[in-house]
């Protein structure tokens, strides 16, 4: 009786542990998902796919600025204004589309919620390195907050 009971504590321990690991397996997968959405979208200039990336309603993004005295800074700039500019804007000749490249450097999956995201987009001749935080929300994983340099 003691051991059927061990044996049914032990496969429920596995079970539970198999079914998270699952859960991270899918949400890692729907976290690359939402970043090539964001690279496609910005480099097709395709707003419908840009949308499914960003949270477009309270999303913030940090956008290096220079003043005329040479003061630098970040302010935050909105998904809600930058993302309809990036898919309006004018489309990329078919030989920079064609050489563009996403790499995805680390997707850390932090809890079924939140998880971060480091690329590298080369489009054209400009390199961009972001850090991308993404929040599960109504099941779809959107960047909520963009830092970024350009090398």
């Amino acid at each position: 009786m003691k051991a059927t009971f061990s044996l049914i504590v032990l496969l429920t321990i596995v079970s539970i542990h198999t079914g998270l690991a699952q859960e991270k397996v899918d949400d890692l997968s729907q976290v690359k998902t939402s970043v090539e959405n964001y690279f496609q979208g910005y480099i097709h200039r395709d707003l419908a796919r840009l949308e499914l990336a960003f949270d477009t309603e309270n999303g913030t993004m940090k956008l290096p600025y220079q003043t005329e005295s040479g003061e630098q800074g970040f302010k935050n700039g909105y998904f809600k204004e930058i993302v309809p500019k990036w898919g309006n804007r004018e489309k990329l000749p078919a030989a920079v589309l064609a050489a563009a490249k996403l790499e995805i450097w680390n997707i850390n999956v932090v809890s079924a919620k939140m998880a971060i995201a480091t690329i590298q987009m080369e489009v054209g001749d400009k390199v961009y390195v972001d850090v991308l935080s993404l929040q599960k929300m109504d099941a779809q994983w959107k960047i909520t907050n963009k830092m970024y340099i350009e090398l």
